[in-house]
């Protein structure tokens, strides 16, 4: 699976891919789609106008309000998407998962909990891709001081074949 995402275009990484799925699922060929999705997905609204401190502030606010169902798994996954988006000013994978697990045991049953999966699965994707990019890179970087090992090689050598080409017409003189 890694080799199929890597090579994907930088532009559609998995968190923007996660996005679109989750808009184009909520998404009807009705004129009022838009709002119908914003309402699907409450999240819409602060990836349009990244005002991502009010986002926080507001979902802050009903977290610590509700007391039962009453929106709550919704607030938890507003929180999980806020630390979580890449885009977000106050991204923190680790406070991503907390709300998001947090979401998962308090409301196992809810709709937003199998989407707090999802989230959670491409931030797993993504840190494996990430440590797969810093291994690639580490990788390069030992073969290019390798390269340059023989080039350095390679140009000594032919030094000396050019010294030794002169030496020989000397002795032939």
């Amino acid at each position: 699976m890694h080799r199929a995402i890597i090579g994907w275009p930088c532009q559609y990484s998995p968190y923007v891919l996660l996005m679109v799925s989750l808009f184009l699922t909520a998404c009807a060929s009705s004129p009022t789609s838009l709002f119908r999705a914003q309402m699907a997905f409450p999240p819409q609204r602060v990836m349009e106008n990244g005002d991502f401190r009010s986002f926080l502030v507001e979902n802050q606010r009903n977290l610590s309000a509700c007391g039962g169902w009453t929106e709550c798994d919704v607030t938890l996954f507003n929180l999980g998407f806020v630390y979580a988006y890449p885009h977000s000013p106050y991204r923190d994978p680790q406070k991503a998962r907390k709300y998001l697990r947090e979401l998962h045991s308090r409301f196992p049953q809810s709709p937003w909990t199998s989407q707090g999966q999802v989230l959670l699965a491409f931030m797993d994707e993504q840190v494996s891709l990430e440590e797969a990019q810093r291994r690639l890179r580490g990788d390069l970087r030992t073969r290019d001081a390798a390269i340059r090992k023989l080039q350095g090689q390679l140009n000594r050598s032919r030094e000396i074949d050019i010294e030794i080409e002169k030496k020989e017409r000397e002795l032939l003189r």
